[in-house]
């Protein structure tokens, strides 16, 4: 444990565990166990009675009063044999109670598991005794044992009963008394199960939030709330008619320590500052109307600012553009620029520092002014507090420093004034995924967007000097107001040069300039090689070879460095949701990393890739059964698992372990009540056609034929189109949904129907198909930007996500060029045609990933070029751009971060391995991962008569 300079311990160091060792050796239990996770902290005696589930106990603390609770606790749990666990460190615990935290779990410091009902009521009664007048939060998913006592409990799982949801999460579900199992709901209220008999008298509980719901909540004999706008940990915010002068209010809920700290401050203390600071802001903002108690908590009233925030203006705005790559109107960007500013200049003319000047902070009436909101941390210069800002808007210096000290200068602001007009100009947030060890200024960073952003979009080249300049590292080097007033007055003018410029050297109309040797080659990259457009385009930028090779070098050292050894639960970190599910998977697990691996290596010849190869797959064949069931989807289940397995067995020459991937794949469900792609039925009817045309074995094609039978039976006709609903009854968090898209959807099954007619030769799958290509030709969404998809059929036109492989355009368009080449459709093609069209135009605002970002609608870019030729090998390359634009430098490596944006993972689906699966295709050619394609690319049009065009999508 690291010792600081003057050889004090940080505070988030506290050696918590050391009041349990105490406790232990006072009481004199050696034999107890006490072992530490990535979190917790456990503590157990010799003899434990197993327990699926029951009342537990839970004790909420402050990270200020936390070694006290636990010292209390410890004692009265060792004292009478109870098992418990505890954050592991004070940074957890501050953790667990921020206002971030999940409302439903926040404060959760400390968790017993009594042995029985009897023991709970002992336990109960003495925790609260010993705990008494200390302080913590009200754990909402729990009944206090008393009003105002930090001791709490639900009914739960101790060990609860193993189990992989239909999404392939683990979870430790509770039995009920028939035997089936049910989810543990951890809800913002108390909701036991209905057989749960309340182990200490009081009401029932309740099981949704409609049940206690009141007709009306009434505030301070005054205040009639209406709805809630949000919740969270630290409290909802809620519209309300203020019956003492008619007019609508914002109220604004801070609990009782939450988000409190080391300071022995809590949110009610920031709602405090708040009201203080929209008192010194008058004029720019909501005006306060009061501040008041009630039931222990701090209440907020102040006045509605109508409009919308500025995150959600610019992104409107981008959207009505009929070419986004063009920008915002620059008359419109000047404007909106000199009122941020003109914002940040009132702030600090009344000698405070905003601190947390970003996006979501900021109004644009209906009448276009603006209008600063939240203002909490709104301070004055130097005074001492917690570190507070929105990542991406930080000043570096300032999001560097420690979590309490001084509040930073004005120039933090002038930084955060020049991230919000990169946000205007771009519609990205200026927040990366960190580099390491060392990091590199944060202009350099930006303008690794601006550069090639500008080279079509006019207000990003115009305001690129004042963005450098207001985002320079060096305080002292920014821009001031002045400066910038100056400029935006006329920034057509030759002026001097920003602080700090461009740096990339990546330019859309310049000659590139040489960028730093690639670690593994030593060999200078050239950082884009600039192609033209046609005449009366815009010029773009491409990533070149060297780059693309740099980039898929760098992303497979990164998986190599990163593996785990033999022994773990999983071979890569995955993304919190990822983490709870299947390490065998491809989306967020081994297996999707493992078809990257196979591919890289056979492409690269490179020994080490082979070694890593064999080892994943080794590691997966070892491990696989460990799951209690086996799910059929393509990503989420196990038939991506044999899929990939079954292609490294080939290339590595493993007979054995080919065979075993053969049985493995017989193994999987081919009826399933979710008939979709990535979790279900469809899925494992594309690797029942992978293996045959693998094997040749006819058993392969025979449960083909069962797959497809079982989806024609499955699906809905109406007026509409045809559609495949996973059942609303299903055991899913996907069930009633009946999406248009690829992952879950029309696109998905009929990619899957296409090469079950092309391998049977049965017209009634081919029929089938062709139904679900016109109800996607009727569900298209036509514009400026191509052709693009709902998500759900129940949905409104541009809702849901647009244009991604999961659902949208690029998952939809993969089908529809699929069902050109299989019909030769004319109306398919064009569809599929708009549909490039719009991953292209959205490439920017696109996140990084396979599913749902530009991996995946580059490898359906690449679809189109190997099809058809044309331009979209090219877009592909500006894609690969955009990914390069946002990469990390870890260990000197270029690495893209994952769906995030802010973390880099190795998982497929949404992380790094996606990136480089589709670089080494755009580089080196090749099928697309986890397609059944006979032939490609070349056309299989010609494997049906003329008739066959005969009903096609018009």
């Amino acid at each position: 444990m690291p010792i600081g300079e003057k050889g004090i311990l940080p505070a988030a160091d506290f050696p918590l565990q050391g009041l349990v060792r105490l406790v232990l050796s006072d009481q004199g239990a050696d034999d107890w166990e006490m072992v530490e996770d990535d979190f917790w902290c456990r503590v157990t005696p010799p003899e434990v009675p197993s327990r699926v589930q029951g009342w537990k106990l839970h004790v909420s603390a402050t990270p200020l009063s936390a070694p006290e609770v636990l010292h209390r606790a410890a004692r009265v749990l060792v004292h009478h044999g109870c098992s418990f666990k505890f954050a592991a460190r004070a940074e957890y615990v501050e953790d667990l109670t921020s206002a971030r935290y999940d409302r439903a779990q926040c404060g959760k410091f400390i968790t017993a598991y009594p042995r029985d009902d009897d023991h709970f009521r002992v336990l109960a009664e003495a925790l609260d005794l010993a705990t008494a007048g200390l302080p913590g939060p009200a754990i909402l998913s729990d009944r206090p044992y008393r009003k105002g006592s930090v001791v709490h409990y639900r009914y739960g799982a101790f060990r609860g009963v193993p189990h992989v949801s239909h999404e392939g999460v683990r979870e430790a579900r509770l039995r009920a008394p028939d035997g089936t199992t049910v989810e543990d709901a951890r809800k913002p209220w108390f909701c036991p199960p209905p057989w749960a008999t309340l182990p200490i008298p009081g009401p029932e509980g309740r099981a949704d939030a409609a049940s206690a719901k009141p007709k009306q909540v009434l505030l301070r004999d005054r205040y009639v709330v209406s709805e809630a706008i949000r919740h969270s940990a630290r409290g909802g915010v809620y519209r309300a008619l203020d019956r003492e002068t008619d007019q609508d209010v914002v109220i604004k809920q801070a609990r009782a320590h939450v988000g409190g700290g080391l300071t022995g401050r809590d949110a009610r203390d920031g709602l405090r500052d708040e009201a203080a600071a929209l008192t010194a802001l008058s004029g720019l903002g909501p005006e306060l109307v009061e501040v008041f108690e009630q039931d222990d908590h701090v209440f907020l009233v102040e006045t509605v600012v109508p409009g919308l925030t500025l995150t959600h203006w610019v992104q409107r705005c981008f959207g009505e553009l009929e070419d986004r790559d063009l920008g915002l109107p620059a008359e419109d960007v000047l404007a909106m620029a000199a009122s941020l500013a003109g914002l940040v200049a009132e702030v600090h003319d009344r000698g405070l520092v905003y601190r947390d000047f970003s996006p979501n902070n900021v109004m644009v009436t209906p009448e276009g002014e603006l209008r600063l909101i939240d203002p909490e941390f709104v301070t004055t210069a130097g005074r001492w507090g917690r570190r507070a800002y929105t990542p991406g808007y930080g000043a570096p210096e300032y999001a560097a420093a420690e979590l309490y000290g001084p509040a930073p200068g004005q120039s933090a602001d002038l930084f955060s004034l020049g991230a919000m007009l990169f946000y205007l100009v771009t519609g990205l947030n200026a927040a990366f995924a960190a580099d390491r060890p060392e990091p590199r200024p944060a202009v350099e960073r930006l303008d690794a967007l601006l550069s090639p952003i500008g080279g079509n979009n006019h207000s990003a080249r115009l305001l690129a000097p004042a963005i450098r300049g207001l985002c320079a590292q060096d305080p002292l080097r920014r821009w001031s107001l002045e400066r910038l007033a100056a400029f935006l007055a006329d920034p057509e003018s030759p002026s001097p040069e920003s602080p700090e410029p461009s740096l990339t050297g990546a330019s859309s109309t310049g000659p590139s300039t040489p960028a730093p040797p690639s670690p593994s080659t030593g060999t200078p990259l050239a950082v884009a090689e600039p192609s033209p457009l046609p005449a009366g385009d815009p010029s773009f930028v491409r990533l070149g070879r060297a780059l693309q090779e740099r980039m898929i070098d760098d992303g497979l050292g990164h998986v190599l460095a990163t593996m785990a050894g033999k022994g773990a639960g999983r071979l890569w970190p995955s993304t919190p949701f990822g983490t709870g599910t299947d390490a065998c998977a491809v989306q967020h697990g081994a297996a999707g990393v493992l078809g990257v691996l196979t591919r890289a290596a056979g492409v690269l010849g490179r020994d080490d890739l082979r070694a890593a190869t064999a080892r994943v797959a080794a590691w997966i064949d070892a491990s696989h059964t460990a799951a209690p069931s086996v799910l059929p989807g393509l990503y989420f289940g196990r038939a991506g698992t044999t899929w990939t397995l079954y292609d490294a067995a080939g290339y590595l020459g493993d007979d054995d372990l080919a065979e075993k991937a053969v049985r493995l794949a017989l193994e999987l469900p081919v009826r399933w009540p979710n008939p979709d792609l990535f979790h279900g039925a469809a899925g494992a009817g594309l690797t029942q056609l992978h293996f045959w045309r693998e094997t040749g074995r006819q058993e392969f094609l025979d449960r083909v034929a069962d797959c497809a039978d079982g989806l024609l039976a499955a699906a809905g006709h109406a007026d509409d189109g045809v559609f495949w609903q996973v059942p609303p009854d299903f055991d899913s968090m996907l069930a009633g949904i009946t999406h248009l898209g690829f992952a879950h959807g029309v696109a998905g099954v009929g990619t899957f129907l296409l090469g079950a007619a092309e391998a049977t030769g049965r017209e009634d799958y081919l029929d089938t198909a062709r139904a679900a290509g016109r109800t996607l030709a009727d569900a298209a969404e036509h514009g400026p930007w191509g052709a693009r998809w709902r998500t759900d059929r129940g949905g409104g036109q541009g809702e849901g996500m647009l244009y991604n492989l999961c659902n949208g355009a690029s998952g939809v368009g993969t089908f529809l060029l699929r069902l050109w080449r299989a019909t030769g459709d004319p109306v398919a093609l064009e569809l599929a045609e708009g549909a490039a069209s719009a991953v292209y135009r959205i490439r920017w605002s696109s996140g990084s990933a396979m599913c749902h970002g530009l991996a995946g609608n580059g490898e359906f870019l690449l679809d189109m070029a190997d099809a058809v030729g044309g331009p979209y090998h090219g877009w592909a390359e500006e894609l690969a751009a955009c990914l390069h634009a946002r990469h990390a430098l870890r260990d000197g490596r270029m690495v893209v971060p994952d769906e995030s944006g802010t973390q880099v993972t190795v998982d497929y689906g949404v992380g790094l391995t996606g990136v480089v699966g589709f670089l080494l295709r755009l580089r080196h050619g090749g099928p697309r991962m986890l397609t059944a394609d006979a032939g490609w690319p070349g056309s299989l049009a010609g494997a049906h008569s003329a008739a066959d065009l005969v009903g096609g999508l018009r």
